[in-house]
């Protein structure tokens, strides 16, 4: 869950989730489209169950070849989110947030890249907050029933109309719509699995269960994108994409400072509601970077580079859309022309 990706100045990253397509005709319609109009409630309090239950849990994250366990602390204060997230094994790792305030905490002595994005999947900001995109670009449909974490739940579907992104099937608590259990599959094969194994919904959360774990000192950071006001500057749009997935809109754009503040590369982060993917764009002094691509269960990344007028620029595409998807983003970066008035 925890997903180290390309900080701008670094070119590695470890990760930060189904195929169904029925076609009925004649008197079967009437049960596809109130069929439709069940999921689309299903994720409306999916959306809803995020952001105002409190719960204390124990999840499981597979992506690729990586399973990492997590405990998850959220409380509302008021309507402000507060939330704690604990890997339970590895190097220690904890995210902290407080509204839109995020911070990740780590032992002092920890090696890994500063300059990564917060979790992704399921608990990110871009999954099913906006389901009056989905129809056009996803099959959503309730498939069944099933027990998570000893809850009750419901079943459903989510298959994209295209080949530009990824198919989910989700598990939802039946009585709060809570998110159980998710999978994320492309052409038939799971690429990230998340799912509750210990959960509480509970309704009296104490300070302390909100409060950092980590004994002795500690490095205290912000998380890429975060928080657009931490680590973004606004300004004119320098970049855009000739050419991307249709649903997607653009969600951030400015400039991403890096953990020291400087200015560091052009950002454009993109989301359809379901999922989301990151451009960067920096300027580079001399060709000597590598042009690659990676995968790590469902986030892929491809850097390829570019030139405008006389000047070379790195792009880098971050996200978890397919391979292909994020190969033709990046090829369709291109600079923004202004005309004088």
């Amino acid at each position: 869950m925890f997903q180290p990706v390309w900080g701008v100045g670094r070119r590695i990253f470890q990760v930060a989730c189904y195929l169904f397509v029925l076609v009925f005709s004649g008197a079967v319609c009437a049960e596809v489209t109130h069929n439709k109009s069940q999921a689309i409630n299903w994720f409306d309090r999916m959306s809803s169950a995020f952001s105002k239950l409190n719960y204390d849990g124990v999840f499981v994250y597979t992506h690729g070849d990586s399973m990492d366990s997590l405990r998850i602390i959220h409380r509302v204060d008021n309507g402000i989110e507060k939330e704690r997230i604990v890997r339970l094994d590895g190097q220690r790792h904890e995210i902290i947030r407080s509204g839109e305030n995020v911070t990740c905490v780590h032992p002092a002595d920890w090696n890994g890249d500063i300059n990564h994005l917060i979790p992704a999947g399921p608990f990110a900001k871009s999954f099913i907050r906006d389901m009056s995109q989905l129809a056009g670009i996803y099959h959503v449909q309730v498939v069944g029933n099933e027990l998570i974490a000893g809850y009750e739940s419901v079943s459903l579907t989510i298959n994209p109309k295209d080949e530009y992104r990824y198919g989910y099937k989700v598990w939802l608590d039946r009585k709060t719509g809570l998110l159980l259990k998710s999978i994320l599959v492309h052409r038939g094969r799971v690429l990230e699995r998340f799912q509750f194994t210990q959960l509480d919904l509970a309704t009296d959360i104490p300070d302390s269960e909100l409060e950092v774990g980590i004994v002795g000192e500690t490095l205290v950071h912000y998380p890429l994108l975060a928080s657009t006001e931490q680590l973004i500057e606004q300004k004119a749009p320098s970049w855009k994409l000739a050419w991307k997935p249709s649903g997607f809109s653009m969600r951030v754009q400015g400039i991403k400072r890096n953990y020291d503040g400087e200015l560091s590369a052009d950002t454009l982060t993109f989301s359809d509601g379901m999922t989301a993917f990151s451009v960067f764009i920096e300027k580079v002094q001399n060709g000597n970077r590598k042009e690659l691509t990676s995968q790590s269960g469902a986030t892929v990344a491809v850097a390829k580079k570019i030139t405008s007028g006389r000047s070379l620029y790195f792009v880098t595409v971050v996200g978890e859309i397919p391979l292909h998807t994020a190969q033709r983003v990046a090829a369709s970066v291109t600079p923004v022309e202004f005309t004088a008035e």
